[in-house]
């Protein structure tokens, strides 16, 4: 199993960690999940080290949403952002499955956007967990 953190401090990694609620139950992966999986498939192929990675198919998700993100004066009633921990099946042959932290802020746009947070590449199915 190959490890990989997409542009993240360990120090800004336990920050965030400390700000996240309970995981949620294991639960087949939304539409919305793959929506996610595939507004970051530019970085995943990068990180896979391929071309094109174009059935990228979300399988599993847990969810966590943040609980102490600061509230907007102008937005009072925003939602807190939520960090995805999504199981995805690949085409890549060394790589056939991943693990992708994908993090979705309170209101998209082109400041606020969704990241890539971390990317692990498997070379066989494993149970997904929302640490890896």
């Amino acid at each position: 199993m190959a490890r990989g953190d997409i542009g993240v401090s360990n120090r800004q990694l336990e920050k965030e960690e400390a700000q996240l609620g309970p995981p949620s139950k294991i639960m087949d992966a939304s539409q919305h999940a793959q929506l996610l999986v595939q507004t970051v498939r530019k970085t995943i192929e990068f990180r896979l080290g391929s071309k094109a990675e174009r059935n990228l198919k979300a399988t599993q998700m847990i969810t966590r949403t943040f609980i102490n993100t600061p509230r907007s004066r102008l937005l009072p009633n925003l939602n807190p952002g939520t960090m995805y921990f999504i199981k995805v099946k690949t085409e890549n042959k060394q790589y056939p499955w991943i693990f992708v932290k994908i993090y979705e802020p309170p209101v998209v746009t082109n400041v606020f956007k969704v990241k890539l947070r971390k990317m692990t590449k498997m070379d066989r199915e494993y149970d997904l967990v929302s640490t890896f």
